[in-house]
């Protein structure tokens, strides 16, 4: 590798302190910058990320470390004719960080070694080292996952691929101490699963091997510790199925919470919940319906310090970005029943890739944010929020026609829960023969219940309509 450069550059466009403890950094650069995942210190925060190729630079490995004070500071990790990205970091017990990342072996966009820094929580390189993973037949890899195991050693999951992009399936597995030295590695071929970044690592709950979920037509591959197949399987039956963008976290009675994005045939593309026992067998499943395509962060989109505050984020995901896109953070209990919600954004295009609950309570966000209109250019997007931030109940709306009153679940069984902040709203629920079965006025900031076991199955629309009967929100919902 050729010797390094380091450089400290401070490049905030913009910082708006929200609270106490909830504020948000855009971090800029003339060329693309991404944030992939964050992670939380004994007293500092970091996100990490790169700044990516250009015609006058090679991509560049960044760390940013910042806290509650607004005190951020970054670092680029600058090499001669060398690549550097940062995918994911933890902070070791010796107090120092381990960062897990790739660089190539050239002047080249791609990554050919995956490549580990130590630092000082003063972002001071100790020691790098650099592993040679590539299989024949392959020229390059991905980093899409990486957990800590029972064992304190890192856990990852990834894609090998060629120049052209036209080999088949391919998942990396790699394991390594708190050193950074390679315990272990595993690259299996299949045609039924594949490295991707919308599939989920997690470590059994026994620790006996690791779970793997929906990276290709199987939705569960199961490793031992040895990241050795153990086998692959579609775990539920329809109806129930695991979305894309999937993301996983045991709750403290061994069942398993996901998130991901509905493909359900009355809710596209809408944020999917499920809870699955230990022995994944689905005890829970709906969908939250919202305006446009809703996608949990794509790294990790789940995650919970406390299981009575549950946080789960969603941003639009358009194939078309108006430029004006809106995200949404919710707050759940551990039965996944809502305890707030607040819509973000809409002056942009927002982008996350990873969310983290930090140990006070709140969350942290790692992503992108489009630098300006007319540019396909990203900066890197960090905010934190507190419980306090969604659970007050008195927004400013982003859109004044935008949907904002909460119905669910999708489908329903014998409930139907809705919950606004506007006042002098009523809900309408419609039969298939367009019969009014249910029709009452919306108490605003608190839950409101509908008993619906007398109900038949099958399809029902409902509709909000403000004073004037004006129609502000609708959608279908199925009865189980």
């Amino acid at each position: 590798m050729k010797a390094y450069i380091i450089s400290f550059i401070m490049l905030l466009s913009g910082i708006n302190v929200i609270g106490q403890n909830s504020f948000e950094y855009i971090i800029s650069t003339p060329n693309n910058d991404f944030g992939r995942s964050g992670f939380e210190g004994n007293e500092y925060y970091f996100s990490v990320g790169s700044t990516e190729y250009s015609e006058e630079t090679l991509a560049r490995a960044t760390i940013c470390r910042y806290s509650n004070e607004n005190d951020i500071f970054i670092k680029k990790i600058l090499k001669n004719d060398t690549t550097t990205i940062f995918a994911f970091g933890t902070q070791k017990d010796n107090g120092n960080l381990l960062i897990v990342g790739g660089a190539s072996d050239s002047a080249s966009i791609y990554m050919r070694y995956l490549y580990i820094c130590e630092m000082t929580t003063d972002l001071e390189v100790i020691s790098e080292k650099y592993h040679f993973l590539i299989p024949d037949g392959y020229d390059l890899f991905s980093i899409y996952d990486m957990v800590v195991d029972n064992d304190n050693h890192i856990v990852l999951a990834g894609h090998f691929d060629n120049y052209e992009g036209t080999t088949g399936n391919s998942l990396l597995l790699g394991k390594l101490d708190m050193e950074g030295n390679l315990l272990n590695f595993n690259h299996i071929e299949s045609i039924w699963f594949d490295g991707v970044q919308d599939a989920d690592l997690i470590t059994k709950s026994d620790a006996n091997g690791y779970y793997y979920f929906n990276g290709g037509s199987y939705e569960l591959v199961e490793l031992n510790n040895d990241l050795e197949y153990v086998g692959a399987s579609n775990i539920i039956d329809p109806p129930h199925y695991l979305g894309s963008n999937v993301s996983a976290k045991y709750l403290p009675n061994g069942n398993l919470a996901f998130v991901s994005q509905s493909d359900y045939d009355t809710s596209y593309y809408d944020l999917h919940l499920q809870i699955f026992t230990s022995d994944l067998e689905c005890i829970y499943d709906t969908v939250i319906m919202e305006e446009g395509r809703q996608s949990p962060a794509l790294f990790k989109g789940i995650d919970y310090v406390d299981p009575e505050n549950i946080w789960v984020v969603a941003h639009n995901d358009w194939v078309a970005p108006t430029g004006t896109e809106i995200y949404k953070i919710y707050l759940f209990d551990s039965q996944f029943n809502v305890k707030g919600s607040k819509y973000y954004g809409g002056d942009t295009r927002y982008d996350f890739y990873h969310l983290l609950a930090t140990q006070d309570g709140g969350c942290l966000l790692t992503g992108n944010i489009k630098q300006e209109q007319g540019t396909m250019l990203r900066d890197i997007f960090i905010k934190k929020v507190m419980p306090e931030d969604v659970l007050t109940g008195n927004e400013e709306k982003v859109f004044s026609d935008l949907k904002d009153v909460l119905v669910y679940p999708n489908p329903f069984s014998d409930r139907i829960y809705f919950k606004t902040d506007r006042e002098n709203l009523t809900f309408t629920l419609y039969n298939s023969n367009g019969q009014i079965v249910y029709k009452s006025d919306i108490a605003a900031n608190r839950m409101n219940e509908i008993n619906t076991s007398s109900f038949s199955p099958g399809y029902y629309i409902y509709s909000i309509t403000n004073s004037n009967g004006k129609a502000i929100d609708g959608g279908k919902l199925l009865k189980k």
